[in-house]
């Protein structure tokens, strides 16, 4: 019989936990510009050591010592205002009659944060993704996948580059990243990853166990047919009724087509660039500069500071106020890693997409974040928050940062091409159609190959779907 007893042992392995501090800092990083302000705001009426600016200064000119029990130690020179907190000159804190500060308590700090405790803030579509994949029971190639792929997702959920260039650019096998792309697939919001708008449906077919309907099968077996709107066929190739026919149409035309879309932007929404790129005359050359001035201007309040760092605090209050003045740090640091990390991927993009620049979309060259990421020595991921949500301004119009970053399409000539260029051409060739004889999608295929292009039709098909342009025949016009 064999021994069912207990034992125990010890297993050694490396986690990486993250501090608060990076927490925020990452979270501040993806944070659109027009929600920045609101995000401080908050902060403002939760921290009393926070306070805005008004001195014109960058806001990340107050450098404070991490520990304010050591500032008393290190007297300011004549003269000159440092970081410091004990870098006050005398004259700076004056006694006054007409004004004490009134200590700030742990009350009103509550009393002062119940405003913002029932505020529900809603996750982005990254933040969703990424609490699936940290709770997703996977080895770490995996997890690696799963992360590449929700990195890889364009503005609708879908899944735009091929496995094969994930597990080129991440150097995971191609068969795990299939395996995560399977794990991907069960994630919320139903239909994530899919590949295309067939995936898609079988996806949402299969999480409904609506395997077995007859809508799964003409997805899956006629899909071509279904497009084609040749009902008939359909009905006579599967021996069915036409009201059940309809029924199966009914059922596929209720699934939601775009995974992401209660996480897409609102279109009407102002948007502020945060990188504005530009031809400078003066220099005869194209140049960039970040537009950070919607960013509050922080500092820590120079009063309480002060107290802190002459003992005026009452003993009791002393370690509340301790974790604010960290706390506020952090806020202003994270705000300064924020646009140095922006300011740097604006300085990558101009020296690789010079050509965008100068000619417009079709010139866009493939383009990753693990790419960028080497050049500012930066975690992959970490450039994938700093881009999301934010835009630049460009000869083209406003351009979403995302959009920077593009897969490579092979050329006949040995070269590449983004896949954005691809799909600029595509348009191109389609706005310059007969109406009466639109092009099929092999025909767009050659159209393609004799500007040098390599596609399988199942891309254009893809790319056409991605346009919101419908097939030949129903682009027909008489």
């Amino acid at each position: 019989m064999p021994d069912l007893g207990f034992s125990q042992y010890q297993k050694l392995s490396q986690e990486q936990t993250l501090s608060p501090q990076i927490i925020r800092a990452l979270n501040l990083l993806q944070t659109p510009s027009l929600d920045l302000e609101r995000e401080i705001s908050e902060e403002l009426a939760k921290n009393p050591l926070l306070e805005l600016s008004d001195d014109g200064r960058s806001p990340f000119a107050d450098r404070l010592p991490e520990n304010p029990e050591t500032a008393r130690a290190k007297p300011a020179e004549e003269g000159a205002e440092t970081g410091d907190d004990s870098a006050l000159r005398r004259d700076d804190w004056r006694e006054r009659d007409d004004y004490s500060p009134r200590i700030w308590t742990r009350e009103d700090d509550e009393r002062r944060a119940h405003l913002f405790n029932s505020l529900v803030e809603k996750d982005s579509l990254y933040d969703v993704l990424d609490e699936q994949i940290g709770l997703a029971d996977v080895d770490a190639g995996t997890r690696e996948a799963l992360r590449a792929i929700a990195e890889r997702l364009d503005e609708k959920g879908f899944l735009e580059v091929p496995v094969e260039t994930i597990a080129a650019e991440t150097g995971v096998p191609t068969a795990i990243v299939e395996h995560a792309l399977a794990i991907f697939q069960s994630f919320d919001p139903p239909g994530i990853g899919a590949r295309n708008l067939r995936e898609l449906f079988q996806i949402q077919l299969k999480r409904e166990g609506r395997e077995d309907s007859l809508a799964f099968r003409i997805i899956n077996e006629a899909y071509e047919l279904f497009l084609g709107r040749k009902f008939a066929v359909v009905a006579d190739r599967f021996g069915v009724s036409d009201s059940a026919l309809r029924e199966a149409i009914e059922e596929i035309s209720r699934i939601n087509r775009v995974p992401a879309k209660d996480f897409i932007a609102d279109d009407n929404r102002e948007i502020l660039p945060d990188l504005s790129f530009y031809f400078n005359k003066e220099t005869g050359a194209w140049a960039v500069k970040s537009n950070f001035d919607y960013v509050p201007k922080l500092r820590i309040s120079r009063e309480y500071k002060q107290m802190l760092a002459t003992g005026r605090i009452p003993e009791k209050e002393r370690a509340y106020f301790t974790e604010k003045l960290r706390d506020g740090k952090s806020l202003i640091n994270a705000l300064e890693e924020r646009c140095k990390t922006v300011e740097k991927i604006g300085k990558v993009l101009l020296e690789i997409q010079e050509d965008f620049l100068e000619k417009g979309p079709t010139a866009l060259r493939p383009l990753t974040m693990a790419e960028v990421a080497s050049r500012i020595e930066m975690h992959e991921t970490t450039v994938s928050r700093a881009v999301a949500n934010k835009y630049a301004e460009t000869p083209w119009g406003m351009w979403e940062l995302r959009k920077f970053f593009t897969a490579s399409i092979p050329t006949h000539s040995g070269g590449s091409m983004s896949n954005a260029g691809v799909r600029e051409v595509l348009k191109e060739i389609l706005a310059e159609e007969s109406p009466a004889s639109p092009l099929s999608d092999e025909k767009i295929v050659d159209e393609l190959a004799a500007r040098g292009i390599r596609v399988a039709r199942r891309t254009v098909a893809k790319y056409r779907g991605i346009l919101n342009i419908p097939p030949a025949h129903l682009r027909r016009k008489f």
